[in-house]
């Protein structure tokens, strides 16, 4: 079997997905590339790796491609780490920064205001390591690990996940495997078994995190938050997703 290069983002949600890829019995064969969300884009995009995790509000753009394996991120609820932030209620906001590393997450954003708060607010996207302060009326959105280290500075925080769930009744899948047409159908079934031992090892995960990031829940975001599985409810409401990108 040839080596597969792929680009893994490298947030804490990921660690499941690198557990089981590190300790395979074929680990050999994977090149790892490690980047934020949009960047994987761009690693999948000039053909530096065959295989990605990519944000799905990336999927519109990006040309030769085809969804593997039944493993995402995602969630049925409160993701905890795709939020709004601001120190007013976000009704009351009429300027949003967002997080240039996700184009999902923005677009979810925005889908959001528009049906869920009835709201139009004028939009910018920046990197969000170089936001201080907020202004008077100013939202931010905040994505990955970030999240935590921010998430008790503002005095509202909304998360996405939760009024996606609320908006539509369907769970979400923020990122997705992908790989290029060549990948062999051997290379892409050894990738998900070992995609699969890593989300089957949780507890080994959250012990080995446990001593990096002593100061996150990590049992609750991994077991309560985060949802792995790209069911028959996640691609229905990626569908929706993509249809509701289009009409904005």
């Amino acid at each position: 079997m040839k080596d597969i290069k792929l680009a893994l983002v490298g947030y804490l949600n990921t660690k499941p997905f690198e557990y089981g890829l590190k300790t395979s019995l074929s680990k050999e064969i994977y090149s790892i590339y490690y980047d934020n969300p949009a960047h994987c884009v761009k690693l999948y995009e000039n053909d530096k790796v065959d295989v990605a995790l990519v944000p799905v509000g990336a999927l519109s753009s990006i040309g030769e491609y085809k969804i593997i394996t039944d493993s995402c991120i995602g969630c049925d609820d409160h993701v905890r780490t795709v939020v709004l932030m601001s120190n007013e209620k976000i009704e009351d906001c009429n300027h949003v920064v967002l997080d240039s590393h996700s184009r999902t997450s923005a677009i979810l954003t925005r889908i959001l205001l528009k049906e869920y708060w009835n709201t139009n607010p004028r939009y910018s996207t920046v990197n969000i390591d170089e936001i201080e302060e907020l202004e008077t009326g100013e939202a931010v959105l905040m994505i990955g690990d970030k999240v935590f280290e921010n998430e008790k500075k503002y005095k509202y925080s909304y998360d996405l996940g939760h009024y996606w769930k609320k908006l539509i009744g369907l769970p979400f899948a923020y990122a997705v495997w992908i790989a290029k047409g060549h990948v062999s159908q051997s290379a892409i079934d050894q990738l998900s078994i070992d995609l699969n031992n890593g989300i089957n090892s949780i507890d080994q995960v959250i012990e080995e995190q446990r001593i990096k990031e002593p100061l996150h829940d990590l049992e609750s975001y991994y077991r309560d938050n985060i949802d792995y599985v790209l069911d028959t409810e996640k691609r229905k409401a990626l569908d929706l997703y993509l249809t509701k990108m289009l009409e904005l």
